[in-house]
C-alpha cells in the first residue's frame, strides 16, 4: 500500500488517451501499471545522447558559465555594476529626477544635442543590478539577440523610472546610472521570485534618439528656426526613421512622402561649418537614393531616374553603387535593357562581391540573349527563311569560279527548260563550288548521278 501511495503522489501519464465522449456516456476503467517507473522512459528510437540526464552539479556548472558570459558581456558594453559603492554612497553623488528621490541619475558621459524628448524613440542597452551584485538580474544583453533595443518613451511600455532617467539626459548618445526605487520600477511588491521589492541600479548606454514629434512641430517654427542645423538634423532623422519603418512594411507611398518632406527640410537648411555641410550633403544623398527606391517600388521608373539625375548635382553618381544599381533598375523597368546593363556593370565594378548585383546582372544578361534568339527566330519564320549558312571555301581557282558564274547567269536568263551536262571527272571541291553558286540564281538546280570519276553532274533550268 505504501508503494501505491508513493506512486500516486506523482503525476501519471496514461498509456492511452481519454475519449471525452466515452467518459461521459459509458463505463470507463483506468488501469495503472505499478511497475511503470522501472521501465525505460525514453523512446528506444531516440538517440539517448540528446536526452542525457544531468545532476545538480552539472546544472550548477552550466548556470555559472551563463552568468560569467553575462558578466563579461556587461563589462564589454561598459554596463558593469559599480559594486565598490553601496547604494547609499552612490546616491550621494547623484541628482534627483523627482522631488521624492525615488529616481536619481548620475551622468557618466554627457551626450550632444537637446534633452531626450518625452515621447522619443530611443535605442539603448541597459543592465539592472541589486546592491553590490556583479551579475545583472535584468538586461537587454540577453534580449534581441544581444543587439541594442528600440524603445518608445511615453507609451507606458517601459518602467517609469527608466523613462524619467532617459528624458533627463541629452542625446543622441550618452552613458548614465539610474537608481530607481520599487515605486517607479516593478512596484512596491516586486515580482517574486526574481524581482525583489528593492531599489535597483540601471546602468544605461544610450545609442540613438529619434524625435517622433519633430516633423509635426517643424511647420510651427519661425523660418529662422527652421533653417538651423540642429532643427534640420532632428527633423530629417525623424522623417527618415519613420520612412524606413514604412518601407519595411511595404508602405512605399507614405515612405516616399516622408522622404519628400525630408528633402524640403534639407533644402532650406543653413549649415554653418564644414562638418555640418558634410552631414547635410550625406542626408541629401540618402534621401535622393531612397526616393529612387520608392519610385521603383511604385512602378514609376521615370521619377526614379529624375531623382538620380538630381543626385548628380550633389555627388558623383559613378562612385555611388546604390545609385548606379537603381539607375539600372529604372531603365530595366522601361525596357531599355542595354542601358540597364551598363549601369548594373558599373555598380558591380564598385562592389564586385555584391551577390545581389551580380545575380541581377546575370539574369538580365541571360534574358537579353534569350530575347535576341527568340526575335531572330520570329523574323526567320516571318520571311520563311532558313538560318544563314556559313559560306564554304573550296579549293578552286578564280577562272573556274568566273566560268561557273557566267554559265549560271546564261542559264538563268533563258525562259525555256534547259539541262546542261557538266564534264566528267570534276573534283569534290569543284562540284561543291558549283552547288554553292547556283543557289544565287533563281530556277537553277544541280542534279548528281553516280559516284566517283563516272559521276554525272548536270545543271537544270526549270520552267518558272
Amino acid at each position: 500500500m505504501e508503494d501505491v501511495q508513493e506512486i500516486i503522489e506523482e503525476p501519471i501519464q496514461f498509456s492511452k488517451g481519454i475519449n471525452l465522449r466515452e467518459l461521459l456516456t459509458s463505463d470507463t476503467e483506468f488501469q495503472i501499471d505499478l511497475d511503470f517507473k522501472q521501465k525505460k522512459s525514453l523512446d528506444p528510437n531516440l538517440n539517448d545522447e540528446l536526452f542525457q540526464l544531468y545532476d545538480e552539479e552539472e546544472e550548477s556548472s552550466d548556470c555559472e558559465d551563463i552568468l560569467k558570459t553575462i558578466e563579461d558581456s556587461a563589462e564589454k558594453q561598459m554596463l558593469s555594476s559599480p559594486e565598490y559603492l553601496s547604494f547609499k554612497e552612490l546616491s550621494a553623488k547623484m541628482t534627483d529626477c523627482v522631488a521624492s528621490g525615488d529616481c536619481k541619475i548620475l551622468i557618466i558621459e554627457e551626450g550632444d544635442g537637446p534633452l531626450v524628448p518625452v515621447d522619443a524613440e530611443v535605442t539603448i542597452h541597459y543592465a539592472a543590478y541589486w546592491e553590490k551584485e556583479k551579475i545583472p538580474f535584468d538586461s537587454t544583453l540577453t534580449m534581441n539577440f544581444g543587439a541594442p533595443m528600440k524603445l518608445r518613451l511615453g507609451c507606458g511600455k517601459i518602467l517609469p523610472g527608466l523613462e524619467l532617467a532617459l528624458s533627463t539626459v541629452r542625446g543622441p548618445t550618452a552613458r548614465l546610472h539610474a537608481l530607481v526605487a520599487p515605486s517607479l520600477a516593478w512596484g512596491p511588491m516586486g515580482v517574486p521570485p526574481r524581482i525583489r521589492p528593492e531599489t535597483a541600479l540601471f546602468v544605461i548606454a544610450l545609442y540613438k534618439v529619434t524625435d517622433r514629434r519633430a516633423p509635426d512641430t517643424f511647420n510651427d517654427l519661425p523660418m529662422e528656426e527652421q533653417k538651423k542645423y540642429e532643427v534640420t538634423i532632428r527633423t530629417v532623422n525623424s522623417l527618415h526613421a519613420e520612412a524606413k519603418d514604412l518601407f519595411r512594411k511595404k508602405k512605399y507611398r507614405p515612405a516616399m512622402k516622408n522622404y519628400q518632406q525630408a528633402m524640403s527640410v534639407l533644402n532650406i537648411s543653413r549649415p554653418e561649418t564644414e562638418i555640418e555641410e558634410a552631414e547635410i550633403k550625406r542626408l541629401r544623398i540618402n534621401t535622393y537614393v531612397n526616393l529612387a527606391m520608392c519610385y521603383c517600388k511604385l512602378n514609376k521608373p521615370n521619377y526614379a531616374i529624375s531623382m538620380l539625375e538630381n543626385l548628380e548635382y550633389v555627388t558623383d553618381t559613378d562612385k555611388h553603387c546604390k545609385a548606379l544599381f537603381y539607375y539600372g533598375k529604372a531603365y530595366q523597368m522601361l525596357g531599355n535593357n542595354e542601358e540597364a546593363l551598363k549601369y548594373y556593370r558599373k555598380s558591380l565594378k564598385l562592389e564586385p562581391k555584391n551577390k545581389d548585383i551580380g545575380k541581377t546582372l546575370a539574369e538580365l544578361d541571360e534574358y537579353i540573349k534569350r530575347s535576341a534568339a527568340k526575335e531572330k527566330e520570329l523574323w526567320q519564320n516571318a520571311f520563311e527563311s532558313e538560318p544563314a549558312k556559313k559560306e564554304s571555301v573550296y579549293d578552286v581557282d578564280e577562272d573556274f569560279q568566273n566560268g561557273v558564274r557566267d554559265m549560271c547567269q546564261d542559264l538563268a536568263g533563258r525562259h525555256e527548260y534547259v539541262k546542261f551536262d557538266l564534264p566528267l571527272g570534276l573534283t569534290k571541291d569543284e562540284v561543291g563550288c558549283i552547288r554553292s553558286m547556283i543557289t544565287e540564281f533563281k530556277g537553277l538546280t544541280l542534279v548528281e548521278d553516280g559516284e566517283g570519276k563516272r559521276k554525272k553532274v548536270s545543271i537544270i533550268r526549270k520552267l518558272l
